[in-house]
């Protein structure tokens, strides 16, 4: 219809949808629902910064603390953590005590 396409589905029919905190326009998909903007400018986070959110981590800052003093996002954060979570085993193979027979 407007020459856009949807990026999660490559659906044709689109509309304005509001603007973004940004003043960006925000569009959505009428075909799966989903908003996205043009040309989002969203910086990735380095790599020094996430070792240093790592070890304030095991420091047992506040996670509102964590964000503030490094400056990343709360949302950014709880992904982070949640790909943490999947690194993690969640089963404990303990081995069978030997028991000695009297």
């Amino acid at each position: 219809m407007n020459g856009l396409t949807c990026p999660a589905c490559e659906g044709v029919y689109i509309v304005k949808n509001g603007h973004a905190h940004t003043g960006k326009q925000r569009y959505l998909c009428r075909v799966c629902r989903h908003q996205f903007t043009l040309n989002h400018t969203r910086t990735p986070v380095s790599p020094e910064t996430v070792t240093l959110v790592d070890r304030l981590l095991s420091e047992r800052l506040s996670h509102r603390g964590i964000c503030r003093v490094v400056g990343v996002s709360r949302s950014w954060f709880r992904r982070h953590l949640q790909s943490l979570i999947k690194t993690v085993p969640h089963t404990i193979e303990l081995e069978s005590p030997v028991v000695k027979k009297a």
